[in-house]
């Protein structure tokens, strides 16, 4: 690599560092998946969808994101000017930031709601789901934060990026709502994914009506992809501020 495209330089022990918390995560979902065992608990888990449902949650599948990225990461350290083209690659630092953003805070801001499933510690499987949890939306946001602001850029983010935060979202959004409508029995990853949800919030007392309960979804469904785009714009503003004064 020249050393205007190697903006991080050779370090094996950073190397080796971030790949093992790659790996660690990605084995926390392994166990998760491997020693699954069902919890029945009448708020939280009625039905048990099975261990593969576990790969349905965008709490999983931003994480599993976090997960290659960090292990590209390892290999930015290791010297492959692969690794680094996509650990910096403007989109994908943007995108697996945002996710993993939206994954913690919708964690952390159900725990006053009552809708975040508490943490046991009283056998291997719920010390196991606590941790995964803790990982999953405690400590995997602020590292992505903090490693969004540190990892350097050869430009400014640019704004025509920010829309493409809100597609992957977007698709697992249409894709939960359409496999919830269509499955037996119906599996909704997420309590606001059902139409009966927003529904009982605008039109509480009424008889449900499927099509209306639809479109009183939709614009609901375009406010959350929006959250994505404006937390994107958040992130890209500040650190363009930051990129433009440490290059004066």
């Amino acid at each position: 690599m020249s050393g205007k495209q190697q903006l991080l330089s050779r370090n094996r022990w950073l190397g080796a560092l971030f790949l093992l918390l790659g790996l660690s995560a990605f084995a926390l979902i392994v166990m998760r998946v491997v020693f699954y065992e069902f919890a029945y608990d009448p708020q939280y888990y009625p039905v048990d969808y099975g261990r593969f449902n576990f790969f349905s949650y965008f709490t999983v599948q931003s994480n599993l994101y976090v997960c290659f990225y960090l292990c590209c990461l390892a290999f930015t350290f290791f010297g492959s000017d692969r690794a680094q083209r996509i650990v910096l690659h403007p989109p994908v630092k943007l995108t697996v930031t945002t996710y993993i953003l939206v994954t913690g805070a919708v964690y952390c801001g159900g725990i006053p709601l009552g809708m975040t499933p508490p943490l046991y510690w009283d056998g291997f499987h719920p010390v196991l789901l606590s941790v995964v949890q803790i990982v999953h939306h405690m400590v995997m946001p602020p590292l992505m934060l903090l490693l969004f602001f540190l990892l350097p850029q050869s430009r400014c983010l640019e704004k025509k990026q920010l829309p493409l935060v809100g597609v992957y979202p977007l698709v697992y959004s249409v894709v939960s709502i359409v496999r919830g409508a269509v499955s037996d029995p119906q599996i909704y990853p997420y309590p606001f994914y059902p139409p009966v949800f927003f529904w009982n919030i605008f039109c509480s007392g009424k008889p449900l009506q499927q099509p209306a309960a639809y479109l009183l979804m939709l614009p609901m469904l375009l406010l959350g992809i929006s959250v994505f785009v404006l937390i994107a714009l958040g992130l890209s503003a500040l650190y363009n501020l930051l990129w433009k004064k440490k290059d004066r």
